[in-house]
C-alpha cells in the first residue's frame, strides 16, 4: 500500500505546473464567489474549494486511472501481482491519487478553521473523512464498473460539475427558495459544505456521515479491483 501511494503521489505532483493547474479552477471559484458577494459568502466558497478538491480526486481523477489502468495498461497486472491484500491495494491507490490535493485541503481547512473556531475542527474533519470516503467509493464503483476511460471521464466530469457547481456548495443555500434548499441539502456535496463553513443545520452532519458509509461500503464492495 506504501509503495503505491509513493507512486502516484510523485507522478502526479511531479512539477509546479501540474499542483498549480489541479487547482485552477478551486480557486478560481473562491475569487469570484468572494468578489460577487462582497466577502460575504468567503467561508461558503473556501469551503465549497475543499469539497470541489475531494470530490474531484475521487470522483473523477481516481475513476479516470482505474478504468484506464484496467482496459489500456499492464500496470492493472503488475499491482495484482504485488504482495498484500486487495484492500491494500485498492486503499493504496485511492490515498495516493488523493494526494496533490492534500496541500490544499490541509491549507482551506486550517483557514475555515481559524476562521469558525477551533471547536469546528472535529466536525470539519469527520465531514472531510466521510466525503473523501464517499468519493473514493463513487471513483471506484465508476472506474470497476466502466468500460472506456473516454466514456468514464465524460460521466465522472458530469458528475463532479453537476455536484459542485450548480447546488450551493460555494454559495450559502439561503439564496435559494427553501423548498429547493430542502432537497438539494440531501446532496453529499452540500451537506459536506454545510458543515465545513458552519452554515449547517443538525441534520448536515447526519446527511454526511451516511454518505460517508455508502462511499465505504462501496470501497469494500469493490477492493478486488474488479466487478
Amino acid at each position: 500500500m506504501i509503495a503505491l501511494i509513493e507512486y502516484y503521489a510523485r507522478a502526479l505532483t511531479r512539477g509546479r505546473f501540474s499542483l498549480i493547474s489541479f487547482a485552477l479552477q478551486p480557486l478560481s471559484f473562491i475569487f469570484i464567489v468572494y468578489v460577487v458577494s462582497g466577502g460575504m459568502f468567503l467561508n461558503t466558497a473556501l469551503a465549497g474549494a475543499l469539497v470541489s478538491f475531494v470530490v474531484g480526486v475521487g470522483v473523477a481523477d481516481l475513476a479516470i486511472e482505474l478504468v484506464g489502468m484496467k482496459t489500456r495498461s499492464r500496470f492493472y497486472d503488475i499491482i495484482m501481482s504485488l504482495p498484500g491484500s486487495s484492500w491494500r491495494k485498492a486503499l493504496g491507490i485511492s490515498i495516493g491519487m488523493s494526494v496533490p490535493a492534500l496541500p490544499y485541503v490541509v491549507l482551506l481547512t486550517v483557514i475555515l478553521a481559524w476562521r469558525l473556531g477551533v471547536w469546528a475542527f472535529p466536525r470539519m474533519l469527520v465531514a472531510i473523512v466521510a466525503l473523501w470516503l464517499w468519493s473514493a467509493g463513487i471513483g471506484f464503483l465508476l472506474g470497476v464498473k466502466g468500460k472506456e476511460p473516454v466514456q468514464v471521464m465524460r460521466l465522472s466530469n458530469l458528475l463532479v460539475t453537476g455536484l459542485t457547481v450548480f447546488p450551493p456548495v460555494y454559495y450559502p443555500a439561503s439564496v435559494l427558495p427553501r423548498w429547493l434548499a430542502k432537497i438539494l441539502a440531501f446532496l453529499p456535496t452540500v451537506s459536506a459544505s454545510q458543515v465545513l463553513s458552519g452554515t449547517d443545520g443538525s441534520i448536515s452532519l447526519v446527511i454526511t456521515l451516511f454518505w460517508g458509509a455508502l462511499g465505504m461500503a462501496f470501497l469494500i464492495r469493490f477492493a478486488g479491483l474488479e466487478g
